[in-house]
């Protein structure tokens, strides 16, 4: 079984701000790369035998996602694509905002993402948000790493931060999107030391010395068991995340560096992501 624990489903043209598309702009991604329609979604997660889907809410860099409107697409789609929410700390409902995601839309864990969404990982709301989603076996996956957003300071994507959150709250299962990166090493350590904490690696098979590096240093740390496997749709697809996995050692091909172990690659494949997370 194939699942893709890290794919978006967006309108460019409704859902992002001006910020967010000056942003895309600056840092030389193309818009068309976001602009893209629900068939092409469809496409693009082909390979996958079961996706996780969400939008991201955060008014304070122009993401504006609507959750009824993932929530109609999973249920449209019988039971390949699970949704899950994403809600925004700022917003002064949030909480009513999460217990109506979860009660009446029925997301199966909540997206969160200090670095989009402009509040320190630490602060009182995120802390009503994890009590809300422990108390209820919502999994969470934040996004740690870095990202062309901007004006919020980077620190709020630091991993490290979620690692007294896991403290914290030692049942909530906690997702690190893209490997923390660049703090790879940190996000691994992690997800080694807590039992609840794991990390995708999604959009990073792109950036291939990068992830050679990442993946021979879980392999070192012997986490490659904490790590799920996700596209990062509309970046990249399911199917050429796989075989970007696949090819993990071609960078090196040639030289006496050590070959990150290919049996690792194919578990991270093939791993139940859902079962981890304690969903049906």
């Amino acid at each position: 079984m194939i699942i893709d624990i890290h794919t978006h489903l967006v309108d460019l043209d409704t859902e992002f701000g001006p910020q967010l598309k000056q942003d895309l702009t600056r840092c030389g991604i193309s818009h068309d790369t976001w602009r893209f329609t629900e068939e092409d979604y469809l496409k693009g997660t082909l390979e996958a035998d079961k996706a996780v889907v969400f939008g991201i809410k955060g008014q304070k860099t122009g993401w504006h996602v609507s959750n009824e409107r993932v929530a109609g697409f999973t249920a449209r789609h019988g039971g390949k694509y699970i949704f899950f929410a994403s809600v925004d700390p700022l917003d002064p409902k949030v909480m009513d905002d999460l217990k109506h995601c979860h009660q009446d839309l029925g997301c199966k864990g909540i997206k969160l993402g200090p670095i989009y969404q402009g509040v320190h990982p630490h602060h009182p709301v995120y802390y009503k948000i994890y009590e809300y989603c422990q108390e209820n076996s919502l999994p969470i996956m934040t996004h740690m790493a870095t990202t062309f957003s901007s004006g919020v300071p980077l620190e709020y994507a630091w991993p490290v931060h979620m690692d007294k959150v896991a403290c914290d709250f030692p049942n909530l299962k906690i997702i690190l999107s893209h490997l923390g990166h660049p703090w790879i090493g940190e996000t691994l350590s992690i997800i080694r030391k807590q039992e609840n904490v794991y990390a995708d690696l999604s959009a990073l098979y792109y950036r291939p010395w990068q992830f050679y590096n990442a993946m021979l240093l879980a392999a070192e740390y012997g986490c490659g068991n904490k790590i799920l496997f996700g596209s990062d749709f509309p970046a990249t697809t399911t199917q050429s995340s796989i075989i970007g996995l696949k090819n993990v050692n071609k960078v090196v091909e040639g030289t006496n560096l050590p070959k990150v172990p290919l049996t690792m690659i194919e578990d991270i494949i093939h791993r139940n992501s859902l079962a981890l997370l304690g969903i049906e």
